[in-house]
């Protein structure tokens, strides 16, 4: 750990990046499909979930995969009323997604540690 923040937290965030401006960009169709669905369900839903006091591994599998849903759902449907539906869009926003609740995770973290340390 280093100032508090966990290096899973960095991996996610990081890996979110990375997996969707490659997904963008273009991938052989097998690639390209398995990214996409790290992107678009797996990460968010573990960032999301990471997120939770939840300590039982079964649920947070669970909770993984419903919120990744739920997350998918919500970005899609609200791109599909505003017609700014692109798949593009939806990684890109689902990366955002993921990065954004990375950084909560980092920040709660941080926190931890400095009442942890006073």
């Amino acid at each position: 750990m280093s100032g508090g923040i966990r290096s899973q937290t960095i991996v996610v965030g990081v890996a979110a990046v990375v997996l969707a401006l490659v997904t963008v960009a273009g991938l052989p169709a097998p690639l390209q499909t398995v990214a996409a669905m790290a992107v678009l369900i797996l990460l968010p839903g573990w960032a999301l979930a990471r997120l939770t006091p939840v300590t039982d591994v079964a649920l947070e599998v669970l909770l993984v995969v419903a919120l990744g849903l739920a997350a998918l759902t919500a970005v899609s449907t609200a791109m599909f009323y505003l017609a700014l539906w692109s798949w593009q869009a939806c990684v890109l926003a689902m990366a955002v997604i993921t990065v954004l609740a990375c950084l909560a995770r980092a920040w709660t973290d941080t926190v931890r540690a400095r009442k942890e340390a006073t």
